[in-house]
């Protein structure tokens, strides 16, 4: 970050914002300018607004001027606060994947999930308020549809793998994908002198690792420069992480008859491997402890798919 700024300047017209989600460093959006128009790239939660308007005052910019607000998927954490920023900035207009509109239209039930597994209290720490976008300022993008920011053209391209309702963005002004939870999570103690190390999102309800490879597959086609992560921030791109992250969800695979502490136990080590084609053990080890929270949720991704499996006729 610049000194104690929220946001850090981008090469192209982009700012990344911190969303202040659990910690610093945790999550981000962006803020994307083309001529005199921008975009918001996820949301954050409803506390991620105050460093919102910082990073707009810091850089002149009025409320007018904030055209779209387009989250790749529903999660929360990338989508908390669409009906938010659609109440605080009079022009903007809602775009989002076809199968998560309903959802941030009507958010009841993605409130009532994530409140079922965290409870209330940790609810609102974690996400503020809720509120729903009006209808008539959402618009869904299909697979493969643009739309543009003061003339510069971004792609909706519909991805599968960690939730059905999820699309990536790309950006030809900057080779970039903004990524969402497509290309995993690489928080910056993980942008290592050998290479960044990317750890698959596979949190529940649909993670699905075959789709998800063709994802990563799809991404790394374009041959892009840089990839713009949710959590945490832009990367530049290397083949050899997309060959790293394929690898790990094909291991996930082989995971789905364990439980409990044996399923736990056994996606540790399976990250220390990946771990270790960049550091030695005892630096994998550590990194990997430094993950537990991460490997907790995916844990719960690959518990959900197998009980799925295991009820389908």
């Amino acid at each position: 970050m610049n000194g104690k700024a929220p946001w850090q300047r981008l090469p192209g017209g982009i700012a990344c914002i911190d969303a202040g989600y659990v910690a610093p460093g945790i999550a981000c959006f962006y803020l994307l300018r083309g001529g005199n128009e921008y975009a918001l790239v996820e949301t954050g939660t409803a506390h991620s607004l105050p460093n919102l308007l910082a990073t707009l005052a810091d850089l002149g910019i009025e409320r007018e001027q904030l055209r779209y607000v387009v989250p790749t998927h529903v999660h929360l954490d990338h989508a908390g606060a669409a009906g938010l920023y659609l109440r605080e900035f009079p022009r903007a207009e809602l775009l989002v994947h076809p199968r998560g509109a309903r959802h941030l239209i009507d958010p009841g039930k993605l409130v009532a999930s994530a409140i079922g597994v965290y409870g209330e209290a940790r609810f609102h720490e974690l996400y503020g308020e809720i509120v729903p976008a009006p209808a008539d300022r959402v618009r869904t993008l299909e697979d493969g549809e643009s739309f543009n920011v003061g003339g510069r053209r971004l792609e909706a391209v519909h991805l599968r793998g960690h939730a059905e309702h999820h699309f990536c963005l790309w950006d030809e002004t900057t080779r970039g994908w903004f990524t969402g939870d497509m290309f995993g999570i690489s928080y910056d103690y993980l942008r290592l002198s050998t290479g960044a190390f990317v750890l698959p999102a596979t949190t529940p309800t649909q993670f699905d690792p075959p789709a998800y490879r063709e994802s990563i597959r799809t991404l790394a086609g374009r041959d892009p420069a840089w990839l713009y992560l949710t959590h945490y921030g832009a990367l530049a791109f290397d083949t050899a992480q997309a060959d790293l992250l394929c690898d790990q969800l094909s291991a996930y695979e082989t995971l789905g008859r364990l439980q409990g502490e044996e399923l736990d136990r056994a996606l540790r080590r399976c990250t220390e491997t990946a771990l270790q084609t960049l550091v030695d053990d005892e630096a994998a080890r550590a990194l990997a402890g430094e993950l537990h929270m991460d490997l907790a949720l995916n844990a719960q991704g690959i518990a959900w798919r197998a009980q799925r499996l295991a009820t389908q006729p």
